[in-house]
């Protein structure tokens, strides 16, 4: 394992590799998380490539906390381009998780030739509805008092929010994943200042406040689904997914026919963790039989 810092734009971004050469797989954990979050995969996804690199986003292991200047989705994926241009990668698989799926969709569609296929766990930035707590977030007084850096999160909100029914009554799993929460406060700003940067307009919000939906808006892409490169995608969700819903896979299956989609039963939005082996089925099958982009122009 090799640790690195990639410094852009005053941030610093860790990458955290195993292996060496290609064929090179980016992994992309979600908001205010790390690694952890996707052990059980990077464990499958190392013994079927050639490089595997978690890049953290700024403030998310490494400080200074990330404005929200700087925090929107095209320009948190164009950090992304920015390390792999750093570490001298061409071409890449990239696997992401929740904000991670989103920022793999970006990055997909502001520099095509890169991305190889498209592993998406999750993923934002495909439809319109997050969780109703969301709308809170958009509130400036309510927002800064809920995004607060707090202790840790609690074991009542992953049962609520996090997981579904198949590892709700899990203590040892709940208590797991409450101790992979950060007390750090570079994180916590990272993430507020995250949501504030890809929030819809203000008029947006004033409606958007009062009906169902549309949460996205300010960074699902939308109508560019069409131009997304046509690479071999897999999507991955839980179908008790309580933060970013399910169906919204089936606006990329719309475009994109040939795209892979499986629901775990009983999974909720911490799908990588709760259904580990039933994720880690798929996606040793997809990398392993997967052609990166050498490979297929060489076929």
């Amino acid at each position: 394992m090799k640790v690195r810092v990639v410094s852009r734009d005053g941030y610093r971004l860790r990458v955290t590799t195993w292996g060496a050469g290609g064929p090179h797989v980016i992994v992309l954990p979600g908001l205010s998380a790390d690694a952890r979050s996707l052990a059980p995969q990077i464990r499958a996804i190392r013994r079927l490539a050639g490089s595997t690199h978690v890049i953290d986003l700024p403030g998310s292991a490494l400080g200074p906390a990330l404005r929200r200047n700087d925090a929107t989705f095209a320009n948190l994926a164009r950090y992304v381009g920015a390390v792999a241009d750093d570490l001298g990668i061409r071409h890449a698989l990239v696997v992401g998780h929740s904000l991670g799926g989103g920022l793999a969709l970006h990055l997909a569609l502001d520099r095509p030739e890169f991305v190889d296929g498209l592993v998406l766990i999750a993923p934002a930035a495909l439809g319109r509805s997050l969780h109703w707590i969301y709308k809170l977030y958009c509130v400036p007084l309510i927002g800064r008092a809920l995004l607060q850096p707090q202790p840790r999160v609690s074991k009542r909100f992953v049962r609520r929010f996090l997981v579904g029914q198949t590892r709700r009554g899990d203590e040892h799993f709940l208590d797991a994943v409450v101790r992979m929460g950060s007390r750090s406060r570079d994180r916590a700003l990272s993430a507020r200042a995250t949501v504030w940067a890809n929030q819809p307009s203000w008029w947006r919000r004033l409606i958007l406040f009062a009906l169902p939906g549309g949460e996205q808006l300010g960074f699902a892409i939308g109508a560019r689904l069409a131009s997304l490169p046509d690479v071999p995608t897999m999507v991955l969700w839980g179908s008790e997914d309580r933060v970013i819903c399910p169906s919204d896979a089936a606006r990329l299956r719309a475009a994109r026919p040939a795209v892979e989609l499986h629901v775990a039963r009983g999974a909720g939005h911490m799908l990588p963790l709760e259904a580990a082996a039933w994720t880690n089925a798929h996606l040793r099958r997809f990398v392993a039989t997967f052609q990166f982009a050498p490979l297929r122009k060489a076929a």
